[in-house]
């Protein structure tokens, strides 16, 4: 997957990673060394936080959600890093912001930085993570249950004979780049249903874990 633009939620994290000074650059690498393998995006910015007091949180959280896409980017390519950081600057140059494009001495510098913070294996592995638990063409987003009650009436003019407990269940999820949902009618057995369901998938869940103990594997879900 070539880079050919860079999307405009980023660039202000990468305006960010050219300015930072070279003892937060170390601090920076240094935090996302410790940085939990199965922690995501969340996990990054908490422990940079913690590790480097000198950044303000919002630079943290622009700036791991920078590199957090660059890692799942090259999770799904296979193209040496220096071509993936060289198409990386061309798409800088191409914005057209002056925060961004890079001079020769400036590129040399940034090829050097975003090279070491590419090359934190934690982040590696925690990519590959997020691009096994995202490569569906639909992904989970939320869900939330209305619960409502419906009149029963004999006649429209007469006073309703009693009520209808009724549940809607709403799905949110993800398509590519797109925020979808969709409503499903339930009623008192359906709930039933689908709490056993999430209960046996706890329990597979569980057993499944106890296995990969006994097999001396890292939960990284």
């Amino acid at each position: 997957m070539a880079i050919t633009r860079i999307p405009e939620q980023y660039r202000s994290g990468f305006a960010k990673i050219k300015k930072l000074s070279h003892p937060e650059l170390e601090a920076l690498i240094n935090a996302l060394e410790k940085s939990p393998m199965g922690g995501g995006l969340k996990g990054i910015v908490s422990t940079v936080g913690e590790q480097v007091p000198s950044l303000k949180k919002e630079d943290v959280e622009q700036i791991a959600r920078t590199l957090y896409s660059l890692y799942v980017v090259r999770a799904d390519t296979d193209i040496p890093l220096s071509v993936f950081i060289s198409e990386l600057i061309s798409a800088m140059r191409a914005t057209g912001e002056g925060s961004l494009p890079l001079s020769e001495e400036e590129k040399n510098e940034f090829q050097d930085r975003i090279a070491k913070l590419l090359s934190v294996d934690t982040l590696v592995v925690t990519s590959k993570v997020e691009q096994v638990r995202s490569d569906y063409a639909k992904t989970f987003c939320a869900a939330k249950i209305l619960t409502d009650i419906r009149p029963i009436f004999a006649k429209p003019e007469e006073t309703p004979l009693g009520v209808a407990i009724t549940h809607t269940l709403k799905i949110e999820y993800h398509e590519g780049s797109e925020h979808k949902h969709f409503y499903v009618a339930l009623d008192a057995d359906d709930l039933q249903k689908v709490k056993k369901v999430l209960q046996r998938a706890e329990a597979k869940a569980s057993s499944l874990r106890s296995l990969l103990k006994a097999a001396n594997l890292s939960d990284l879900s």
